[in-house]
Formats: structure tokens, sequence, C-alpha cells
């Protein structure tokens, strides 16, 4: 073999360690800083944070935000809206944009809430 990059195989498994970020919680309701302003975001252990309704209402049952995927392979063999992925899944980074999007979004759902009640 020359001298140049070559690429060597490792003969292990690596195996995925799910990220434990806002794991245990026990009040489930974490205070995210969004510009200067704290926001109060509900983390379930199952499913990952909720949003408020459009309206600024308390969010309902079903009401995730879920990270969507950028791109999709041939090879993905998964459902076809891109949001798939199980919380317990995410990654330490994606845990945290996602909480974070979500504090935003709550963020701007309470202004305009605030906003339609002073009309």
């Amino acid at each position: 073999m020359s001298g140049g990059p070559h690429m060597t195989m490792d003969s292990g498994v690596r195996h995925f360690h799910p990220a434990d970020n806002y794991d245990g919680i026990k009040e489930r309701h974490v205070m995210v800083d969004v510009d200067g302003e704290m926001i109060e975001v509900e983390i379930d252990p199952k499913n990952g944070p909720k949003v408020l309704k459009v309206d600024g209402s308390p969010p309902g049952p079903n009401d995730f935000f879920k990270l969507p995927r950028s791109a999709r392979s041939t090879l993905d063999m998964s459902t076809m809206n891109g949001h798939d992925k199980d919380w317990t899944y995410y990654t330490s980074t994606e845990r945290n944009l996602c909480v974070l999007q979500a504090a935003k979004v709550n963020k701007c759902r309470k202004a305009l809430a605030v906003q339609k009640s002073l009309e």
C-alpha cells in the first residue's frame, strides 16, 4: 500500500446512546431565554416539547414540536410526513434546538394573543 491517505474499517459496532438532557424533569416545564425574555415550555417525556395553540391557549394532547427532516434518502423507508423520529431518539443538539424553537413559537403566540385582546 502506498503512503497516501487510506481508510481502515473498524470491526466494532457503534451503538446509539440516547441523549439525557431534559430527562427527569419533575415539573415537566422548563424556562428558556428567548431574546432576554424567559419563556415557559412544557416537555412531554415521550413526545418532547409542546407549543401553545395559535390563539395562545394552552397546548392540547397533540401539540408537540417536532423537527422536520431536511432531506430524504432513497433508502429511507419511514413515513412520508418527515416527523417520524421519536423524542427519545433525538440527539442532545436536536433536543436543545427543538426546545428553543418551541419557546420561540410560544413567545410569538403569546404576543399575538395579547395583541388580539387589546383590540
